[in-house]
C-alpha cells in the first residue's frame, strides 16, 4: 500500500497521514513505515511526544534503530527541568527544527511525528500547518532533504471539521477501521484501512484495503476485502475470486438473442451488399449509355402485364 504525502504546498515532500482511534491503534503501522524507510537506507528523524524512546523502539531491529535520530519530547516537553537535550515545544518552529535535524544527519531523510495530535492540541491549527509547510525548505538550506513526513493522528481527539481540513491537505490519508486485529500489532492479523489518495490534478481515489503487520513490523498487502456476505474462506474453498456483476441481470428488456433470432439476423442481406449482376457491371468499363438496375424487394407486387396494378387509382 503505497502511502504518500499530506499535500501541503511543499516541493517534493511526501507527507503521510495515518489516523487511528482508541478502538484501533495505528502505531504499529507507523513503525512499519519507519522500517520501510530504513530499508531504503534513508535517515529517519522521529519527533516523539506520546512515547519515550525505549517504548517507541521496542520491537524494531537494530538495523532500523541504528538509522533513527530520536528527538524525545516525552520527558520534559515544556523544558521545565532546564537540563538534557530533549525536544521542547519552544523549538517547534521551522528554523529551530531544521537546525536541530541537520546536526544529526545530512542528505535524504524521513521525518516521523508521533503524534501530530499532541501538537494540534497545544498549538493553533494554522501555525502547525505553516511549520510543516516551511520545514522542508528551511532544512534544504542547511543540507537536509526531507523527502517524506509521516504523521500519526488520533482521530477521536479532534473535531470532524479539523480532520476534514487535514484530509484536504493530504495527498494520502490512511484511516484504520475497527476490526478483529485492531488492538494488536506485529502478529500478522489482517486489518482494514480506508485509503484516500489525492493524485495529480486533484483527482481523488478512495478504496478499502486489507493489510497485516508482520513480526519486526514488516508490511504485507492483502488486497481488497471480499464483497459483503462472502468471506475469504468461501472464496478459497470455491477456488474463485469475487463474483462478477452482470449489468444486464435486472433490465426490464432483453439484450440477448436466441439461436433462432441470431440465425434470422444473419440471413438478412445488408443494404450495401450488391447482386452479382450489379457488381460485374460496376467492374466493367463501357462506352454504352447508362443503365438503371432495379432490384425489387420481397414485398413488391410486380406484374409484367399491368405494371400499375399496385397503384391506388
Amino acid at each position: 500500500m503505497p502511502l504518500e504525502p499530506l499535500s501541503l504546498p511543499l516541493p517534493r515532500l511526501c507527507f503521510e497521514g495515518k489516523k487511528d482511534s482508541v478502538a484501533c491503534e495505528g502505531r504499529s503501522l507507523l513503525k512499519s513505515f519507519v522500517t520501510a524507510a530504513a530499508r531504503r537506507e534513508e535517515s529517519i528523524h522521529v519527533l516523539s511526544f506520546d512515547l519515550p524512546e525505549s517504548e517507541f523502539k521496542a520491537g524494531l531491529s537494530t538495523d532500523v534503530t541504528s538509522r533513527i535520530s530520536f528527538h524525545d519530547a516525552f520527558p520534559d516537553p515544556l523544558g521545565w527541568s532546564g537540563r538534557g537535550s530533549g525536544l521542547t515545544v519552544g523549538e517547534f518552529s521551522a528554523s529551530e527544527l531544521a537546525s536541530r535535524l541537520a546536526t544529526t544527519s545530512q542528505g535524504s531523510a524521513t521525518l516521523v511525528l508521533d503524534s501530530l495530535s499532541w501538537l494540534l492540541l497545544r498549538f493553533p491549527f494554522p501555525s502547525v500547518c505553516q511549520v510543516l509547510a516551511q520545514l522542508p525548505r528551511r532544512a534544504n538550506v542547511v543540507g537536509l532533504k526531507i523527502v517524506r513526513i509521516v504523521a500519526l493522528v488520533h482521530g477521536d481527539l479532534h473535531p470532524p471539521a479539523q480532520l476534514d481540513v487535514l484530509k484536504t491537505l493530504a495527498r494520502l490519508v490512511v484511516t484504520l477501521q475497527p476490526g478483529p486485529g485492531c488492538g494488536r500489532g506485529g502478529d500478522g492479523t489482517p486489518r482494514t484501512a480506508v485509503v484516500l489518495h489525492r493524485k495529480r490534478g486533484s483527482r481523488l481515489l478512495q478504496k478499502t484495503e486489507l493489510f497485516s503487520i508482520l513480526p519486526g513490523f514488516g508490511f504485507k498487502f492483502l488486497g481488497e476485502p471480499p464483497p459483503k456476505g462472502v468471506s475469504r474462506e468461501d472464496e478459497a474453498e470455491e477456488g474463485r475470486g469475487p463474483a462478477t456483476v452482470d449489468p444486464t441481470a435486472r433490465l426490464t428488456f432483453n439484450l440477448r438473442l436466441t439461436e433462432a433470432e441470431r440465425q434470422a439476423r444473419e440471413s438478412v442481406p445488408l443494404p450495401y451488399q450488391f447482386s452479382e449482376e450489379k457488381k460485374s457491371s460496376l467492374l466493367q468499363t463501357s462506352t454504352e449509355e447508362g443503365k438503371i438496375y432495379y432490384e425489387p424487394d420481397a414485398a413488391d407486387d410486380f406484374d409484367d402485364e399491368d405494371p400499375d396494378d399496385d397503384l391506388d387509382v
